[in-house]
């Protein structure tokens, strides 16, 4: 079939007609490579061109790696660069890798860069990704930890746990983010200097990742996050350790419970408490029914309630 009709209405103002010819020529495949290719480098329109170039993925024929790979790194379009990118991954050969490389490294927009990364991630290029964690551009080491961070990339695990060591906070929060994805044990220990980081989005990364790593030690950390500096680092400390379940939380929770902290932390301890399920549990949450302020009071009746199937009086008035 010959393509040039199609290779026509591309560059429709119709939305549907050019979607509905990109279509076509999908099904037409690799006669229409050169045509599309054409298209993708010396179409004015954006839409066009990024059309040209997910038609080229969906086809995914080798020949079109190159003029792909040319279009990510020089087209003056972020939309095309990026589509560009992901038609790079969809053709799914190691050629493409080079291409993708330079964009992680050298793209001025980081939505490119991500999209680069991910791309890398799909064609399991975890070594060129590994040489990227070593690059001086911060975006790219960090997008470099999270494309390995969803490939389970435990062989990564020693050189993503130097950077959390970074001097950009970014990094060492997607290094810390790493760390909680593939719960190695080993990782806990290594959060610990992050929970005292300068940065509020390191420590609630580093909290959030060792929820997931679950070890004792770990669970211990989460607790001395209980004191943290920043209210919402609280909050998620005393939420991690209601889900982890270790039954080491216990005290620290009843002392968040009857304490001085804002009452939504008090009332999220109560629950907390509550999903720990331990027998010795009971009294406190009874005794928080009577004597918390109301939002503390509340959770804990639903703990008693939904948790140890207790029925429950709630007091009326703040009385310790």
């Amino acid at each position: 079939m010959d393509p040039s009709e199609e290779i026509a209405r591309l560059a429709s103002s119709d939305y549907f007609e050019s979607q509905k010819a990109a279509w076509t020529l999908v099904n037409i495949g690799a006669s229409a490579v050169e045509p599309l290719l054409l298209v993708l480098h010396q179409a004015e329109n954006d839409p066009t061109r990024y059309r040209a170039a997910w038609a080229l993925g969906k086809i995914g024929s080798v020949q079109a790696i190159s003029g792909l790979g040319q279009a990510l790194l020089e087209d003056p379009s972020e939309v095309v660069r990026e589509w560009s990118a992901a038609a790079l991954e969809a053709v799914g050969d190691s050629s493409a890798v080079p291409y993708l490389v330079s964009a992680v490294t050298s793209d001025p927009c980081g939505d490119v860069q991500l999209r680069a990364a991910v791309s890398l991630m799909g064609l399991n290029a975890s070594e060129a990704l590994q040489n990227l964690l070593k690059s001086p551009n911060r975006r790219t080491r960090g997008y470099a930890i999270t494309a390995l961070a969803r490939m389970q990339h435990a062989d990564s695990f020693h050189m993503v746990s130097e950077l959390l060591n970074d001097p950009d906070p970014e990094v060492r929060r997607r290094a810390a983010a790493f760390m909680g994805e593939l719960a190695i044990p080993d990782g806990d220990l290594l959060l610990q200097p992050l929970l005292e980081d300068g940065s509020f989005a390191v420590r609630e990364e580093a909290v959030k990742a060792l929820g997931r790593i679950r070890t004792g030690s770990a669970c211990s950390l989460v607790v001395a996050a209980l004191k943290d500096r920043d209210p919402e680092v609280r909050l998620l400390a005393v939420t991690t350790l209601g889900e982890m379940g270790d039954p080491m939380a216990l005290d620290p929770l009843i002392e968040v419970l009857f304490g001085e902290d804002r009452e939504d932390i008090r009332a999220w301890a109560a629950w907390s408490l509550g999903e720990l399920n331990l027998p010795n549990a009971v009294k406190p949450l009874q005794r928080a029914c009577q004597c918390c302020p109301p939002g503390v009071r509340e959770k804990a009746a639903d703990s008693l309630r939904e948790i140890y199937g207790l029925s429950v009086e709630i007091g009326e008035e703040n009385k310790m």
